[in-house]
Parts: C-alpha cells; structure tokens; sequence
C-alpha cells in the first residue's frame, strides 16, 4: 500500500519534539513524506501523492491540518478516489484524532503502522466519518471540516490561543480547564466570555428562528475532547446538532447526562436543550465561529452558511494487537 505523510513541523507537538520521528522516516525510504506548513504546502503535496498513486495519507499535525487536508481533498480532488486517511496526534487539542486518530504520539506508533502495513493489514481497522461543508452565500468557497462551533466554543477556542504558553498547551485538558471556567462563571452569574449570540437556525422546510444561544455546535465526530459525546439527538443524520439557548433552566441537573450522551427529563426544548441530527443546517450569524479548532470571522454582517454532508473518509487505526 502506497504510504505518503504530510509532516507539519510547527504543530504543537511537532513544535516541541521536532525530531521524534525522524528516525522512522529514515527506515523507510521508500515512504514519501512532506513537509507541510500551510494549506498551499499539503495541497502540493497532495497532487505529488496523488501523481505516484498514493492510497495511504498519514497526517502528522493538529486538527488545523488535519481539517486543511480534508479542505484539500474535497475542494480541488486531487485524487481519482479518496484515499485512506491516518491521523498522529501531533497538534495541541488533538479533538479530532481523539475521535479518528491511530493511536499515541509516539514513535512507535508510526512504526507499527508502516511496519504492519508491510505484512499484516489484518492488525488494521478502519472507521468512516462523515465530512461537513460549509457554504456561504458570498462568493467565499466552501471550505470543509468535522467540527463547527460558535457562542462560547469560539470564545473558548480564542482563549486557548491567547494562553497558548500556559492553558492552551495543555491540549484537551487545557480545553477541559476553559470549559470548567465557563461553568464556574455559570454559576457565580459571571457572564465573562460567556455573552450569547443570536443565531438564525433552520432546517429541512422549517423557517428562520433567531434565537440567543450559549452554545452551538455542528459535528460528524462521535467523541469531543476528554470523550465528551453531547448528543443525545434520535433523528438520523450525519450532522449532529447541539445547542444551549438563552434561557436555560436545571444545567447542573442535566449537564452530566447529556455530556455522556444521555437524554434527561429536563433536558427539553423548553428548557433550552437542543440535540438532533440532521443532513443540512442552515445557519444566520453575526459572530465569529471555529472549524476544526480555527477561529473564523463572516464575511459580512448577518451572513447565511449552509452546514451539509460533504461525503464520507476512512480513517485507519491500528487494532488491539497491532499496538
């Protein structure tokens, strides 16, 4: 099986253990690999792995290139089918490889990948994710990705970047430690980085509903940082829906359950709980939102997005015996 990696040197981890893997690279020769640092860098790349027939593409970085190789893929296809994809948890959240990722950063976790893949592919699994699409009504082009949040998950994301030399280096745990602040800040009645916004939601032939939100979010993971899996949706769909509106009553009551993916009681509508899945949403905001933990702003005030089902990727994990 053809094997290419795309290597982002300044990827947290990367960043701080610049020669970790090198020494694999080295005893692989005949694996290409590429250094990449902006969606340019991993789009070329992909073209020269492409052109040699590549169908393996590890992705050694964060959920930053991680979600620009999924852009790359999607927007330009450079591949004739889409190849299998490879995730190394080397950036700083890892949200993405905690759901897909083919196991610890580590060296011999590269290791066993290559070296299995060279004799057994038996000691490997594959999961399928959904992939999301985000269009606009201006001419920007669709850009894709896994996880889209705005209300506190974007204040919460420009936290981690201001303190990325203290909380934000933490990774998940540092995303665990700004997802407690807010809560404190829940229940002291600060509202410090927790001002809602009003989005605009619909779906299917439903109107525009303007509402208040805390928190809003749209996923085709199955796992969120710290293993979080706030869904507790029973529609069918590959986008799951979640949000929090303004008001909100009983949070302490129902947060445990719905942070496990259980439903609760009161856990309603009325209360301010939303969770369901759906094939496209169509969104109005007038605030920044985060795409695979980068902070983007609209292009215009009010601005439309259409959130849908892009298609589908297999990520590759090593089984049980193969680590």
């Amino acid at each position: 099986m053809p094997i290419g990696i795309l290597h982002n040197p300044l990827s947290g981890r990367n960043k701080r253990q610049p020669l970790l893997f090198q020494a694999v690279y080295a005893r692989y020769p005949e694996v290409r690999h590429a250094e990449v640092t902006t969606p340019a860098d991993i789009m070329k790349a992909l073209e020269t792995f492409a052109h040699n027939q590549v169908n393996l593409v590890v992705v050694n970085g964060g959920d930053g290139t991680i979600q620009a190789t999924v852009d790359a893929l999607f927007t330009y296809r450079p591949f004739p089918e889409m190849p299998l994809l490879a995730v190394i948890p080397a950036g700083t959240a890892n949200m993405i490889a905690g759901d897909v990722g083919l196991g610890k950063f580590e060296e011999a976790t590269l290791e066993h990948l290559l070296s299995w893949i060279q004799s057994s592919v038996s000691a490997i699994a594959f999961v399928n994710r959904s992939i999301l699409r985000l269009r606009f009504s201006s001419n920007q082009r669709p850009i894709h990705g896994m996880f889209f949040g705005a209300g506190a998950i974007y204040h919460g994301t420009q936290m981690g970047r201001e303190t990325k030399q203290t909380i934000g280096r933490l990774g998940e745990w540092g995303a665990g430690l700004i997802l407690a602040k807010f809560l404190l800040a829940l229940a002291t009645g600060s509202r410090k980085g927790l001002q809602p916004v009003t989005v605009g939601v619909s779906t299917g032939e439903s109107t525009t509903e303007h509402h208040e939100y805390l928190v809003l979010l749209v996923t085709t993971l199955e796992r969120l940082f710290l293993g979080m899996k706030p869904f507790w949706g029973s529609t069918s769909g590959p986008l799951r829906f979640t949000s929090l509106k303004v008001p909100y009553r009983y949070l302490w009551r129902v947060l445990p359950a719905l942070l496990r993916g259980k439903s609760h009681p009161l856990a309603t509508i009325d209360h301010g709980y939303v969770s369901e899945n759906f094939s496209e949403i169509r969104l109005v905001l007038n605030s920044g939102f985060v795409l695979d933990g980068e902070v983007h702003l609209p292009s215009q005030p009010e601005e439309p997005i259409i959130l849908e089902l892009a298609g589908e990727l297999s990520f590759v994990r090593l089984s049980s015996g193969a680590k």
